[in-house]
């Protein structure tokens, strides 16, 4: 599992926001996205069903493939492995149920994928951990539909709690986003 945790902070130095199409997530280094998917696909087929404490295992390694599965473009295998994370959890996961939502939005699914972010804004009354993640990936989407007046309201909000956090990445990433969304 550390081998893993590892290919995805190495993977994550590959990754960027693609400014010619909404600022999605786009991956420099196309062999070594597939080569990391591969290793989480050998290490789901190789677990069982033996017990529940491999069940915190299973939510990391399906929502983390999810997540790989939609940068790559597979985002009908993206939604199963995220919906599959979901069920996995004993309660809803605000970060996989994210991850559906932007599957969903790189599947076309505008939508569903606004309801997604809205599932996770709610789930956030009582765990605010990821509420800017929520709303900076609804406004991404609004953002797509055209709708950018409103799609800038949702960057400002994540932004007032990611000033609040202080982490200068993720502060960075929704001025890149408010930037984006005034060009």
């Amino acid at each position: 599992m550390e081998e893993l945790k590892l290919d995805l902070i190495k993977l994550n130095e590959c990754i960027y926001f693609d400014n010619n199409h909404y600022l999605r997530d786009k991956c420099s280094n196309e062999n070594l996205l597939r080569e990391v998917i591969k290793k989480f696909e050998d290490r789901i087929d190789s677990l069982t069903a033996r017990a529940v404490e491999l069940n915190s295992e299973k939510i990391f390694l399906y929502g983390n493939i999810g997540n790989l599965y939609r940068i790559v473009g597979k985002t009908n295998l993206a939604i199963e492995s995220l919906q599959i994370a979901i069920t996995l959890g004993e309660s809803k996961q605000i970060n996989n149920v994210i991850r559906l939502g932007e599957a969903l939005k790189y599947d076309g699914q505008h939508e569903q994928a606004l309801n997604k972010f809205d599932e996770a804004i709610e789930l956030c009354v009582n765990n605010t951990t990821f509420l800017d993640f929520a709303f900076q990936h609804k406004g991404k989407c609004l953002l797509e539909l055209g709708q950018t007046s409103l799609a800038a309201d949702y960057f400002r909000k994540a932004m007032q709690i990611r000033l609040i956090k202080g982490d200068q990445s993720l502060i960075d990433s929704t001025q890149k986003a408010i930037d984006f969304t005034y060009l």
